[in-house]
């Protein structure tokens, strides 16, 4: 009789428990939800006040966020109707539920009856940086160590749900031993300790994490015999900001990773060590942010506690998205573009190295030190936009001085030229006028022996010019068009623009 094949209980479980983390992780699965909740998250309160990483996923929908993701979901093809809402949500993670259980379970049968909707994950410490070979990076034997929690809303459901666990497990080890009123469980499975793993059973939460020291600690923190991270000062003021009612939450405490590096940094090159420094002195204290559902959008929110070092970006409006068109799929708008690019350039030579030659040579062409190129360009704008099947790209910048931009693009012109001078080339180099202003193209020739594809999605060819104090520069007539454009026909004249902008803050938002 051949026996039959029995799936590795280690294989199924985790698979099972990645399940549970999908469901509490992504944004859509958040419709399972059945009512609104309090704002108050659970996991801070059994995290300890220096968590160097936090994250929760509130599918528990607090607050208005379940009425308002039905009607931004309404919107969608399919989602229509309310009442079918929590159903064709269900079917989706019984779907998935049974294929990373291989049939054992479903989402609605096992999961659902127990589960409340939370979900949060704490790193409590920064795991070891070591400087071996490749220079600083965290040491393979270095796992962080965490604490997550999903909310209870029937621990007698939870616990038939572990004990159905248990028994479809046959050859793995439980250890049980008890903390207060709750039970704390070491799964090791039958192939070694190295897959094993510790849950706490409480009456508001299931708590897991590597090691069973972990959730004594963490349940120390939850009984008010150890301070938290939900009665720490610091973090409460960085993410009060934050909208109470919302998805998710991220928090990033970067003042720790800084200190880390900053004393593994001395065993690096002088060089290196010197960037490094640099890099370091310009990180922000901490990063917040949110994620957070209205009737007919999503709203990302995220904050920066700033170092003393750390570049802010000026909050301040600028007329690019006048130039561009109004069909732009894609659009982004950044500041002091060229300080920026002149930082990096700087970091680069410095780190590479570069023969003084050779550096003195191209810095003896382009008139100024080669970080400095591109200093006056300021405040810079992407754009994408697609016509049938054809894209379109381009990039339009503020300029800081108009007769150092239009002699920096010049320079750039004749070093193509020079180049193209010393041999057959692919390439053409057309100037022509467009609105009085002059416009250079550089458009790929196709060799007959291997000709340019047909169906190419852009047109090969890259135009640039300056125009009313503009830098232009993008694929086939993006410049043209740009130059041309009027504010009614451009993407600052589109209604759904400017319905996103002002929910994001209006103009000057940074």
């Amino acid at each position: 009789m051949t026996p039959v094949s029995r799936p590795k209980p280690v294989r199924w479980i985790v698979a099972l428990l990645a399940t549970v983390l999908v469901v509490v992780t992504g944004v859509g699965l958040a419709m399972l939800a059945t009512g609104s909740r309090t704002p108050a998250a659970l996991g801070p309160t059994f995290l300890p006040p220096d968590t160097v990483a936090y994250l929760e996923s509130r599918l528990d929908l607090p607050g208005d966020q379940r009425e308002n993701l039905v009607s931004f979901m309404g919107r969608f093809p399919g989602f229509a109707d309310p009442a079918a809402f929590d159903l064709k949500v269900n079917d989706t993670l019984d779907r998935l539920t049974r294929e990373a259980s291989q049939d054992r379970y479903t989402y609605t049968g096992d999961i659902k009856p127990w589960f409340e909707g939370e979900f949060a994950l704490g790193v409590t410490e920064v795991p070891e940086m070591s400087s071996g070979p490749d220079g600083l990076g965290a040491s393979r034997e270095s796992i962080p160590p965490f604490v997550g929690a999903l909310s209870v809303a029937d621990r007698a459901a939870l616990d038939a749900f572990l004990a159905r666990l248990r028994a479809d497990a046959p050859g793995a080890t439980f250890t049980e031993s008890s903390h207060g009123s709750a039970t704390i469980v070491t799964y090791q499975p039958e192939s070694g300790p190295e897959q094993a793993f510790s849950y706490a059973v409480t009456d508001e939460s299931l708590l897991f994490a590597l090691t069973p020291e972990h959730l004594v600690a963490a349940l120390e923190v939850r009984s008010g015999a150890q301070p938290s991270l939900a009665g720490s000062a610091i973090f409460q003021e960085r993410i009060a900001s934050l909208p109470p009612e919302r998805l998710g939450a991220v928090y990033l405490d970067l003042s720790v990773y800084r200190t880390l590096l900053e004393a593994g940094s001395s065993e690096l090159d002088g060089t290196t060590s010197e960037i490094l420094s640099e890099a370091l002195e310009q990180l922000p204290e901490a990063v917040a942010g949110s994620l957070r559902v209205e009737d007919d959008r999503m709203v990302l929110d995220m904050l920066v506690s700033a170092g003393v070092d750390t570049p802010l970006s000026p909050s301040r409006s600028t007329s690019l998205a006048a130039r561009m068109s109004s069909t732009a799929a894609v659009y982004s708008e950044t500041r002091d573009v060229g300080e920026g690019i002149s930082k990096v350039v700087e970091g680069l030579v410095t780190s590479l190295g570069a023969p003084p030659a050779q550096l003195e040579q191209v810095e003896a062409f382009l008139g100024v030190p080669v970080e400095d190129f591109l200093l006056w360009m300021e405040d810079a704008a992407v754009s994408v936009a697609v016509d049938g099947d054809q894209l379109t790209v381009g990039l339009a910048a503020t300029v800081t001085d108009a007769t150092v931009a239009a002699q920096r693009v010049e320079r750039l012109t004749t070093a193509i030229r020079a180049a193209s001078a010393f041999g057959e080339v692919p390439f053409s180099i057309e100037e022509e006028d467009i609105a009085g202003s002059l416009v250079t193209t550089i458009a790929a020739k196709s060799d007959p022996s291997s000709p340019l594809p047909d169906d190419l999605p852009f047109e090969p060819s890259l135009s640039y010019g300056i125009h009313d104090d503009i830098f232009y520069l993008g694929l086939g007539d993006f410049v043209s068009g740009a130059m041309q454009r009027s504010e009614s026909d451009s993407l600052a004249g589109n209604a759904d623009y400017a319905t996103a902008l002002e929910a994001a803050g209006g103009a000057t938002n940074s």
